[in-house]
């Protein structure tokens, strides 16, 4: 009996030791993808969006790009663009020839830009390293969860792939306590380039004739 107990005794605490190994590394992951993402004058990127509501037999999917500098972001998809100077939002509604004017909560652009995660994942979420992997473009990865500590979160759970090399976020599914999922896929990318503090905020003498909402 005294072996047994022993040996399970043993057990846990390499279970413990092992699980305090995983969430490190993940750390360590995050931390050097944090540090890249705040300390570049700018990264543009093409992704892949994917939406599955299966409580609403909804599927939906598009291409985009991104653009991002610090925390400000513009965001270019078929039907609407978004930009974001830190503050403030503009949602160019391009089939009505609209734009709204809002400042988001923090959790609000988090759901619009994943890569805004890094502004909260220190305090809000637990993390796990999951292994090294090679992803669907036969890029070496390495996958983190990531759990949020709060119950009430609109997100349940989120899994991550990050660069091996650079530490560029590549991958993100996104499970909603709605039952909804997001898979967004990242193709190629430029983390070298120098971004305009003006592309990230809407200029209406481009756009003549859009009608624009303020909802500030």
């Amino acid at each position: 009996m005294k072996k047994i107990i022993f040996i399970l005794s043993a057990l846990c605490v390499c279970i413990s030791i092992s699980a305090q190994t995983n969430e490190a590394k993940a750390k360590d992951i995050l931390d050097k993808s944090s540090a890249m993402l705040s300390s570049a004058n700018g990264i543009t990127a093409g992704f892949v969006f994917n939406l599955k509501d299966k409580s609403l037999k909804h599927t939906e999917s598009f291409e985009g790009k991104i653009s991002i500098k610090s925390d400000k972001f513009f965001i270019e998809t078929p039907d609407r663009d978004f930009y974001f100077n830190g503050k403030t939002q503009w949602v160019h509604d391009k089939a009505v020839a609209e734009v709204s004017i809002l400042e988001p909560k923090p959790e609000e652009i988090q759901a619009l830009n994943p890569l805004l995660l890094f502004s909260s994942y220190k305090t809000g979420w637990t993390y796990a390293f999951l292994g090294d992997k090679t992803d669907v473009k036969s890029r070496k990865v390495k996958e983190i969860s990531l759990v949020p500590k709060s119950s009430k979160a609109d997100i349940k759970k989120i899994l991550m792939q990050v660069s091996a090399t650079d530490f560029m976020p590549l991958f993100f599914h996104i499970y909603y306590a709605n039952g909804a999922e997001n898979l967004i896929y990242v193709g190629k990318y430029d983390a070298k380039t120098a971004l305009s503090d003006a592309v990230f905020q809407f200029d209406a003498k481009k756009f003549p004739g859009v009608e624009v909402v303020d909802l500030r």
